[in-house]
């Protein structure tokens, strides 16, 4: 009689344990949606901090590539540093087009104004003219713009959460890059060169012209 009980009892304990193993094997629809969630890709409407800088650094890019490539054309007179001026006003120009239709439904506004920076570059470029101011744009909108524009989209194509965003990285990375290799032809540039000085308004031509014979890819 004793036996039996004891079996009894012990078939109960192991049927107990049994659903208790089966519920923890077997998570409720709380954990499985938590998970999903984590997991899921992310939808268009959704962007992280990267996203957020990228609208930053690029609108202000943007801003600053139109301003100077307006002033190329207004200044230069020469034949590649008005093309090359040209193709980066119509590259930014598309850029702060795409920035304007995504940016607004994302609750991320596109800067409007340049930062203290690009304006202290273009109230540099202003003062010069000649050779010296189509030195100083090449290197600028042609050099510098272009290395930094190449770190900013890398990061947002690499790093980014918003799909509509890095489709505009991605999309901008080959003419970074097209545009770059001109700059470079045109000043014989080669990376980590220590670049001289620009000269003062007014005084003798630079030390390196660009050829006008040379075209922007």
């Amino acid at each position: 009689m004793i036996k039996k009980i004891l079996t009894g009892i012990g078939l109960v304990t192991f049927g107990l344990l049994t659903s208790l193993l089966i519920g923890t094997a077997l998570p409720g629809d709380n954990f499985v949606n938590a998970q999903t969630n984590r997991t899921a890709p992310a939808r268009s409407n959704q962007l992280n901090a990267i996203d957020r800088q990228y609208v930053q650094d690029a609108g202000q890019a943007s801003l600053a590539g139109i301003s100077l490539g307006k002033l190329a054309l207004q200044r230069s007179t020469n034949a590649s540093v008005k093309q090359f001026a040209q193709a980066e006003i119509d590259e930014q120009v598309d850029v702060r087009n795409n920035l304007s239709r995504i940016a607004p439904k994302l609750g991320v506004t596109v800067p409007s104004t340049p930062n203290a920076k690009n304006q202290a570059i273009s109230a540099r470029m202003s003062g010069l003219s000649g050779a010296n101011f189509d030195k100083a744009f090449l290197q600028e909108a042609g050099i510098n713009a272009h290395l930094e524009n190449a770190a900013i989209y890398q990061r947002e194509a690499a790093f980014g959460q918003n799909q509509d965003l890095i489709g505009v990285a991605n999309k901008g990375l080959p003419i970074i890059s097209r545009h770059f290799n001109t700059a470079s032809s045109l000043t014989n540039y080669q990376v980590a060169e220590v670049i001289q000085q620009i000269n003062t308004p007014g005084a003798s031509g630079a030390t390196t012209t660009p050829q006008n014979n040379t075209a922007p890819q």
